[in-house]
């Protein structure tokens, strides 16, 4: 079985949602973790997941370029309280430096909040940290009862030894058929600290197109090419890594 722990089918064409499960499915895909950035992916994800809820699983989030005033909290915790018991992960969330706006503080304000309502449900946080990977494990330090998975994480080595030893666990994207960082990464990283994700419609192996779950057979053919090990073998161990974040 193959997992995509960060995919984002709100942004998908709804003509082609259908294919895209199906598409997963017959890759041998257990299941697709959705995440949302804003409450209006919120809604239209959460939507979409139990259209499908045998393979989707739904992951509420505020994304940092999608902060729009603090008012958005008060807004997260209703949705929060209406849909409880179908939130499997909180994302995404975490911090983008690339951004002028929101303001530095706003951004760990919200990411904050957003761990503590991970660390509350006891459910992981899918988080990004663009341009602010130091920053967003100064934060992490603050919460080691988090369950944290850190979404294509670009750091520096020294950073990554940081995020290791805070127990991070680390989603590879499917563009590491060419992307010499994530070679690297599983390189560095515990075996039993990699996951694997796609960023659907995002980061895709294949330069000039969309990418989908399925996709996730890329990724697992580079790490057992670095594992020096069996397809079988790399989805065994990913499949216990997810289950043992995943696991309440």
């Amino acid at each position: 079985m193959i997992f995509d722990t960060h995919a984002h089918l709100d942004m998908v064409d709804e003509d082609y949602i259908q294919t895209l499960i199906d598409n997963a499915r017959k890759s041998n895909m257990k299941i697709i973790v959705c995440q949302s950035v804003n409450l209006d992916s919120a809604e239209k994800t959460l939507k979409i997941v139990k259209m499908h809820p045998d393979i989707l699983k739904f992951s509420l989030g505020i994304y940092p370029g999608d902060i729009e005033n603090e008012k958005d909290l008060d807004l997260l915790y209703d949705f929060l309280s209406q849909n409880k018991e179908d939130i499997y992960a909180i994302g995404e969330i975490g911090m983008d430096f690339s951004y002028d706006e929101p303001k530095r503080d706003i951004q760990e304000k919200f990411f904050r909040k957003q761990l503590d309502v991970a660390e509350d449900l006891d459910v992981p946080a899918s988080i990004h940290t663009r341009k602010a990977e130091k920053e967003v494990i100064e934060v992490l330090r603050d919460f080691p009862k988090v369950k944290k998975i850190l979404h294509c994480f670009s750091a520096k080595k020294k950073i990554i030894e940081e995020a290791i030893s805070l127990g991070c666990y680390f989603s590879i994207p499917t563009n590491i058929v060419r992307a010499q960082h994530f070679q690297m990464l599983v390189k560095m990283v515990p075996k039993d600290k990699i996951l694997t994700e796609t960023d659907t419609p995002y980061l895709s192996p294949f330069r000039d197109e969309k990418n989908e779950p399925a996709n996730i057979k890329e990724t697992i053919k580079v790490i057992a090419e670095i594992w020096d090990c069996s397809l079988e073998e790399v989805e065994k161990q990913i499949e216990e890594n997810f289950y043992s974040i995943y696991s309440k």
